[in-house]
């Protein structure tokens, strides 16, 4: 089918010529155009001006196309769209069936309607590698100067990606050549040539990374992220300050492996007097996880800070864990070796090894009343620290001791909304400039009440039930240049009931009354500043505390966070996932201001 303003036909070279408002539909595919030429014979289509290309659900615009109707082939030049979960299926697939029509300015619609429904956090922790909350960005935008299309792939040049929905994205993946083909039915492999991220049109830093997976049109987490390596400070384990790299070494299957190499810097500068050849300066993290059964999944992790096989046993931790769904409830098998837990004022405690099994429920709303509910239930085999004589054999060096443990927890919980301003129905751009989200003022009080007992095998049953309430708010609207926004938390938890005590020490309930608040404040622009603490009130005791600086923008923020108390801190990227109405097509234009 072809519709224009105007055609021609010439008969002797089968060749249609049309102009104005031309649109030609063809299978499940279709094209829009000022012009367009259509040579019959060879089954060739080529369009010029404002081309916008549909099919099935991959949309891209373009300055002009060329597209072999027999091939499924094409080319593009400054194309513009988005990775969809079935791009390269869409343009590579022949045509199977008639598509509604659209028109051109139904495809160049303008951003809208922008939602942010979460974000991703990548960050270096205390014996692990980078992680991200989720593994991919949902919607992400692509350019190329010209790209080229087939049933073997898509390959372009002068690639940029964003997942930013207004234009001019403040970050980009941008490459000088871009090849994506097929792995599988749900899997495509993206290779880019000479990557690096660009923030705001200017600070760019190359990646070291040049291929990325796609699971249905997602990009990775990390295909965006700007270090080349993880930062992270753990006093404990690994003497400080330290770097790491992570390696993926499973490429197209369901499960994921990975090695992460460290260096201690603090190590290295300190005890072992500069000799960057000792092993207790390297270490390294595998993790390991994936599907045995559609609901029943396995993890993995190994840490071993420090590669100086004499002290093997004291620095070696280990987690296994498999997870069966049931219902909507979850079943744990564990087994932790050298597991490291904090517990309040009596710091880091370890657990030498700990097998066992674990159920929790979700949590549950309760009618209309507000309130939420959630349980579990435990049995674990556990070998731990105890400061009991009694328990450990006569004469014995040791303050490990092992002993079967129960225990059942039961939470309840409300939160009431004080006040809250009224949000805005399509959020205006300039509300967008330091947060993915329109930053909303309101004040709420969350009140709960906590059950828990556990039984040991020493005949010990350390019962507790605490109550707590807080305060949470947030002033302003983190969209002025100075002093726009206050996050601030102060609450209280109390044990109402207390009972015997429990014989290790990584589990003992020895903070009755704790004061904790909090506060994260803007200074200036994306800049801000915070400090979260708690205290032990019947000893005055400082349980924890936390030194908070980070940078915030719509699209992604950077923030470093330092517990002096637990000799640990962070490194945390974040990236915003976005979701919007339009497609888009200026997006990679610094000239054109978004839609309101």
């Amino acid at each position: 089918m072809l519709r224009a303003d105007q055609q021609e036909y010439e008969p002797a070279g089968q060749m249609i010529r049309a102009n104005g408002n031309v649109l030609v539909q063809f299978g499940d595919g279709q094209i829009t155009a000022d012009r367009l030429w259509v040579n019959l014979y060879q089954r060739q289509v080529k369009a010029v001006g404002n081309v916008v290309m549909t099919r099935n659900q991959q949309v891209i615009t373009g300055d002009s196309v060329t597209y072999n109707l027999l091939q499924g082939a094409g080319t593009l030049t400054n194309a513009r769209g988005e990775l969809s979960p079935s791009a390269r299926e869409d343009f590579a697939l022949p045509s199977r069936a008639s598509a509604a029509s659209l028109s051109p300015r139904q495809n160049q619609a303008s951003i809208s309607q922008i939602t942010s429904p979460g974000d991703l956090s990548l960050s270096t922790l205390a014996g692990q590698s980078w992680s991200g909350q989720q593994d991919a960005l949902g919607r992400v935008r692509f350019q190329s100067s010209y790209l080229t299309f087939n049933a073997d792939g898509w390959y372009g040049d002068d690639l940029r990606l964003t997942n930013d929905p207004l234009p001019p994205p403040e970050l980009e993946l941008r490459g000088d050549h871009l090849r994506l083909r097929p792995l599988n039915q749900d899997e495509d492999e993206l290779c880019v040539d000479n990557p690096r991220v660009v923030f705001d049109q200017g600070l760019t830093i190359p990646i070291l990374r040049n291929c990325y997976l796609l699971e249905r049109g997602r990009l990775p987490a990390n295909a965006l992220n700007p270090l080349p390596v993880g930062f992270g400070y753990d006093g404990r384990d690994r003497g400080g300050l330290f770097i790491e790299r992570e390696f993926s070494l499973l490429k197209g299957s369901p499960w994921q492996l990975s090695v992460s190499p460290q260096i201690y810097l603090s190590r290295w500068l300190g005890s072992s007097d500069l000799n960057l050849a000792e092993p207790a300066n390297f270490g390294l993290v595998a993790r390991l996880s994936g599907p045995l059964a559609p609901r029943t999944s396995l993890s993995g992790l190994v840490s071993l800070p420090g590669l100086d096989l004499d002290h093997f046993s004291d620095r070696l931790r280990v987690n296994l864990r498999a997870q069966q769904l049931i219902g909507d409830h979850r079943l744990s098998l564990e087994y932790t070796y050298r597991d490291r837990l904090f517990n309040g004022s009596l710091g880091f405690q370890d657990v030498q090894t700990s097998a066992g099994v674990l159920l929790e429920s979700p949590l549950i709303g309760l009618g209309d009343t507000g309130l939420n509910l959630s349980y579990q239930a435990s049995g674990q085999y556990v070998a731990a620290n105890t400061d009991r004589p009694q328990l450990l054999p006569p004469g014995s060096q040791s303050t490990l001791t092992s002993l079967l443990r129960f225990q059942g927890m039961v939470d309840l919980s409300r939160g009431f909304t004080l006040w809250q301003e009224t949000p805005p129905g399509n959020p205006n751009p300039s509300s967008l400039r330091y947060t993915p989200r329109p930053v909303i003022p309101n004040l709420t009080l969350i009140a709960g009440l906590r059950g828990v007992a556990t039984y040991y095998t020493s005949n010990d049953l350390q019962e507790s039930v605490e109550g707590r309430i807080s305060l949470n708010g947030q002033l302003g609207h983190l969209a002025a240049d100075y002093l726009d926004y206050t996050q601030f938390n102060i609450g209280l938890s109390s044990s109402l009931v207390r009972g015997d005590t429990s014989p290790f020490l990584f589990d003992r309930a020895v903070d009755q009354n704790v004061l904790s608040a909090g506060i994260i404040q803007q200074i200036y622009g994306p800049f801000l500043l915070g400090l979260q603490t708690s205290l032990n009130i019947n000893t005055g005791q400082q349980i924890d505390t936390s030194l908070i600086a980070e940078y915030r923008r719509r699209t992604y923020g950077i923030a470093i966070r330092y517990s002096p108390i637990q000799e640990a801190g962070i490194l945390e990227f974040r990236l915003s996932n976005f979701n919007w109405q339009g497609n888009g097509s200026t997006a990679f234009d610094p000239a054109v201001a978004p839609s309101p």
